[in-house]
């Protein structure tokens, strides 16, 4: 966590062979609900990984909330609800996401 308190984190998700249309389309639905009802995040952004041309094994959430009270709230709230139900009664995911909080070094968002 940043010293002003932001939360960084990257989400990687890996569904099982077949499944990543489905697993995407959960995905969707559930952006939909964090952008609606969690005020608190502040980035919320889906990525598929790539291999050259094709679509890889994993999807990568870059995710950003104002404090640890939005991240928390973001882990009670309906998007996570929605996720942690639909996802092991599909039997989509591969293994457990692998969540990784994150500090910012350098760079920047945009020039």
């Amino acid at each position: 966590m940043a010293s002003d308190g932001v939360v960084d984190l990257v989400a990687i998700m890996t569904p099982k062979p077949g499944k990543m249309d489905r697993c995407l389309e959960i995905l969707e639905q559930a952006t939909h609900l964090v952008r609606e009802y969690e005020p608190g995040a502040l980035r919320y952004h889906m990525f598929v990984e790539m291999e050259g041309d094709q679509r890889g094994k994993d999807v990568v959430w870059i995710e950003q909330y104002e404090n640890q009270a939005a991240w928390e709230a973001h882990t009670n709230g309906k998007a996570y609800e929605f996720m942690s139900k639909i996802m092991p009664e599909e039997d989509i995911l591969a293994t457990a996401p692998v969540l990784k909080f994150l500090k910012p070094m350098a760079g920047w968002a945009s020039k």
